[in-house]
């Protein structure tokens, strides 16, 4: 196996460096830019070669020890090896490579906004089960092959002490024949919901009380068999706002970040004159009462197509005193039908699959002069974006956000303008 040695120049959205040999790029994971390396082809295509990393001769600062002693195996920490700065630099890097692969190179990519910490920042963690062996656990990538489990930095240190609790001894949970664990903070509440294979009222009772009396800081133990369903309310503070979910609800993990996003698309309405708003996939209805409430002279209408989440949003209005938003059910594709109106202003965050096709054409056809794209996934975004621009949008610009610190995911808010409107 022939094998190269040289300098490396640049990082992907992937984590690898980037290289020269003869002309040819290269890429090698676990190579940063400013390091040279020796490697060996593994892969040749038309344009390009992968490689692997064999030895690193000169490192980088910016590449530093993980916390994680599982990071190899879990897959969590993804970039838990590189610092702050550089992991930022990749993300935005992410962002960029998606919209060049969109033919959108000429669109404005701000640089990486975060807020809050680097580790612990999630309020959700869910492990899976392992029946052999009665304990929770991580599953290895793409399998489903539970690790053994020694705690995760991303999480508060009380959620990996509860997982260690229940999984000694081991048999604890088995007579549930659980699939999953997850445990849940919010305003310093606790919830924990096992995912039962079988109701058993004597496993769960001993479960709640040995959870409670170890972990006073726990509110509810929540079991869910396929005959038997709990269910709780959580209560957060996000963005000055008290919100009502779900225990079971969609919420974003890193609640100091999510705040520094809506931040960021209240600021981007700012920007512009709106008297109408549709908020699509709303959700239990944050970002829409955010403009909301910022926007007291303005209407806004929220579509959800979860009905719970809907409940969730209409009592969240209520809570808040925010008297000009209103919640409906359905599918967002569906807005004209059930709204006799043309917004001035839409927000959406869809899921990572972004944009249906029908919901891009729903869009086209409201045509409102800003629209703000919250995304979860960069590549959807180029594809929803591309198309966009192809149908009159200027994409005034993307801004990364650093959700999920320590790993490879990144959100994004766009901002577009119909290219008439020369707001922005």
């Amino acid at each position: 196996m022939e094998t190269y040695t040289a300098d490396f120049f640049d990082i992907n959205e992937n984590g690898a460096g980037i290289t020269r040999i003869d002309g040819m790029v290269v890429f090698v994971p676990g190579v940063l830019p400013g390091e040279r390396a020796e490697f060996a082809i593994t892969e040749q295509k038309k344009n390009y070669a992968l490689g692997e990393c064999l030895s690193v001769v000169r490192q980088s600062e910016h590449r530093i020890a993980s916390i994680c002693p599982d990071e190899a195996a879990c897959g969590g920490c993804s970039l838990g090896w590189v610092d702050f700065d550089m992991e930022n630099r990749i993300k935005a890097n992410t962002v960029r490579a998606a919209l060049r692969r969109a033919g959108l190179s000429d669109v404005p990519v701000e640089e990486t906004v975060f807020a809050g910490e680097r580790y612990g920042y999630r309020n959700k963690m869910t492990v899976h089960f392992d029946p052999a062996a009665g304990v929770f656990g991580y599953c290895r990538p793409g399998t489903n092959e539970v690790l053994p489990f020694r705690g995760c930095a991303l999480c508060p240190p009380l959620f990996s002490d509860i997982v260690k609790f229940l999984n000694d001894p081991p048999q604890l949970a088995k007579p549930l024949s659980p699939a999953s664990l997850a445990v849940r903070s919010a305003s310093d509440v606790i919830t924990v919901s096992l995912s039962a294979g079988a109701w058993d009222e004597d496993a769960a009772d001993r479960i709640r009380a040995a959870l409670t009396e170890r972990f006073p800081e726990i509110a509810r133990v929540l079991v869910n068999a396929p005959d038997h369903r709990e269910t709780a309310e959580l209560l957060d503070r996000v963005a000055g706002l008290d919100m009502r979910y779900s225990a079971e609800a969609f919420r974003q993990v890193n609640t100091e970040a999510f705040e520094r996003l809506l931040a960021l698309v209240r600021g981007e309405t700012e920007q512009t004159s709106f008297r109408t708003a549709a908020d699509l996939y709303c959700g239990s209805g944050v970002i829409g009462l955010t403009l909301a409430k910022a926007n007291p002279r303005a209407k806004f209408y929220g579509i959800e197509i979860n009905p719970d989440a809907v409940e969730d949003a209409k009592k969240n209005a209520a809570r808040n005193g925010i008297g000009n938003i209103r919640f409906f059910c359905g599918d967002a594709a569906s807005f004209r039908q059930r709204f006799p109106l043309s917004p001035d202003l839409v927000t959406v965050d869809p899921p990572r699959a972004g944009l249906s096709p029908a919901m891009r054409r729903e869009l086209l056809a409201i045509a409102p002069e800003t629209v703000i794209y919250v995304s979860c996934n960069p590549q959807t975004l180029g594809r929803d974006l591309a198309e966009m621009a192809k149908n009159g949008y200027r994409i005034a610009r993307v801004t990364p956000v650093n959700m999920f610190p320590a790993t490879r995911h990144v959100e994004s808010v766009a901002c577009l303008y119909r290219a008439e409107d020369q707001t922005g």
